[in-house]
């Protein structure tokens, strides 16, 4: 399955079926590759709340619809203490996590850790697996970007003052406790929401 979140609301691409109450509110059509631009005005006009694309090659699927699109790859990090607290900025407004584009020759995980350094104002970070990737869809000067970033599970045992990056608009750096963390309330991003609680059903099932 691929979640790709666009304006906030879901476009799924799946092959198989989705119970999941959070998406009702989508409409459901199989997957046709005449029609994928023809579903991506519909979701920028707000027509629907989403779209549910049942078809039998994901993949196919997933690459026809970036095909429609300027591919963009980035790299961030869940990050935790030892007192199992998540490392979280604000920026615009919104809780977020520390993420960016890769640079160069970098590789995901490389440039996670630098996101997260340069964000953050952190060191002593050690990666400990990587995560599910997150999809997201934004338009700039009329162009559509689709942005993939790579996720990594982070651990630190870092003592350094937390200091936001001001320049890339974060304007709070906190630690906050995981276990705690009410994830369907909190001021973010539906695909960030989405890879939290995602994270929270991997912990659950892996005990």
């Amino acid at each position: 399955m691929y979640k790709i979140f666009i304006n906030d609301k879901p476009f799924i691409l799946t092959n198989t079926p989705i119970s999941n109450v959070a998406y009702k509110g989508c409409i459901r059509v199989e997957y046709d590759p005449l029609k994928t631009a023809q579903y991506l005005k519909d979701i920028d006009s707000m027509k629907h709340k989403g779209f549910v694309l049942v078809t039998d090659d994901l993949d196919f699927a997933f690459n026809d619809l970036a095909s429609h699109m300027v591919n963009l790859e980035a790299a961030g990090g869940l990050v935790f203490n030892e007192h199992q607290e998540l490392l979280m900025i604000k920026r615009l407004g919104k809780w977020d996590l520390p993420k960016g584009k890769l640079d160069g020759d970098e590789s995901p995980e490389q440039a996670a850790i630098r996101e997260v350094e340069e964000e953050c104002n952190i060191k002593d970070l050690s990666v400990l697996k990587q995560l599910p990737s997150t999809y997201h869809v934004y338009k700039m000067k009329n162009f559509r970007f689709l942005k993939t970033t790579y996720w990594f599970k982070m651990q630190t045992h870092s003592k350094q003052h937390l200091k936001p990056q001001v320049e890339e608009q974060i304007t709070e750096v906190a630690w906050k406790k995981w276990n705690d963390l009410a994830i369907d309330s909190l001021d973010t991003y539906d695909s960030i929401a989405d890879l939290l609680n995602e994270v929270k059903l991997i912990e659950i099932q892996n005990n």
